[in-house]
């Protein structure tokens, strides 16, 4: 039994390890892979050629057509959306429909699972209960990784994307300008950041004035640095003052901002090896160094008591 136990979690911590070895620099690895390529820029609204997505996205249209959300349920799903990279203009009634089927589905799951349960019927509808939460929440947790993680990858490109539109702002281009190079230039590296200057530039040639459409880059982001980044843009705006200078001057906060986090993620190394130490690494030294003796003393006392019968 201790052996499959070893076994079992050998091959749980080395599964572990490999798929965050894979992630961290693997995938990391084929970005310069890719930069000796050409770059082929797909429309992200075309249609998905799969088609159990296609059949799942009707479905999930069509209950929510059914059973409609109310209008701040409507719009707080869309900014979630949008933070999230999703623009499509179904995208709201498919996050609504995906929340009522998958909260049904889990609804029917606990109740088949409950009917034959022994336990009280208080537990029972607790638990009919949990399922209807679990089924309704999971979109939204889903979503929410989706958005932390794209925060994330705007983030990190924000310092590389203002060098170059320092770059640019030197050269003489204006702000409109200077956000086409930036998502011509670093399109394969950091595209969701480059799809943001896209619409922004966009919005800008359709019409509409630059303030309004860098509040819809903060907006439509939701991130912080973002937020900081088009507020100095506007004050610059604003005052005449050299964009190049503040937007230099917010570079380098930006990577002083980004090596304490390093730092500070560095310092908490420590605390956070206890608990992998403390379950795997320790019992594992017990094992090797106790085991043997362990096994001996044993092996002594059961000798010594099988010779006093």
């Amino acid at each position: 039994m201790a052996a499959l136990i070893s076994i079992a979690v050998f091959l749980v911590v080395a599964s572990a390890i490999g798929l965050f070895g894979y992630r961290r620099y693997v995938l990391a690895g084929r970005v310069y892979e890719n930069l000796e390529t050409p770059a082929v820029y797909e429309d992200p609204e075309a249609p998905a050629e799969a088609g159990d997505y296609n059949n799942i996205t009707r479905a999930a249209e069509f209950v929510a057509s059914k059973v409609p959300p109310s209008a701040e349920t409507a719009s707080a799903l869309q900014l979630k959306l949008l933070a999230a990279g999703y623009r499509q203009p179904n995208a709201v009634a498919v996050l609504y429909g995906l929340k009522l089927m998958l909260m049904g589905g889990t609804t029917l799951m606990m109740l088949l699972f409950e009917i034959n349960s022994p336990s009280a019927v208080l537990l029972r509808i607790f638990g009919i209960a949990i399922g209807v939460l679990a089924g309704f929440k999971l979109p939204d947790y889903v979503l929410a990784k989706r958005i932390n993680r794209r925060k994330k990858q705007l983030r990190k490109a924000l310092p590389d994307a203002l060098d170059l539109i320092v770059v640019c702002a030197e050269a003489g281009l204006t702000i409109d300008r200077c956000f086409k190079n930036v998502a011509q230039q670093l399109g394969i590296v950091h595209p969701e950041l480059c799809e943001e200057f896209r619409l922004f530039t966009a919005e800008v040639n359709a019409g509409l004035r630059r303030k309004d459409a860098l509040e819809n880059l903060a907006n439509r982001t939701q991130e912080t640095e973002i937020r900081k980044f088009v507020a100095v843009l506007t004050q610059a705006d604003r005052f005449g003052t050299s964009m190049a200078d503040a937007l230099r001057t917010h570079a380098d906060y930006l990577r002083i901002r980004r090596r304490q986090e390093a730092e500070e993620k560095a310092s908490k190394v420590g605390v956070k090896l206890i608990f992998p130490i403390f379950f795997f690494i320790m019992p594992c030294m017990f094992l090797v160094t106790v085991g043997p003796a362990a096994l001996a003393i044993m092996r002594q006392l059961g000798g010594l008591f099988g010779a006093g019968k």
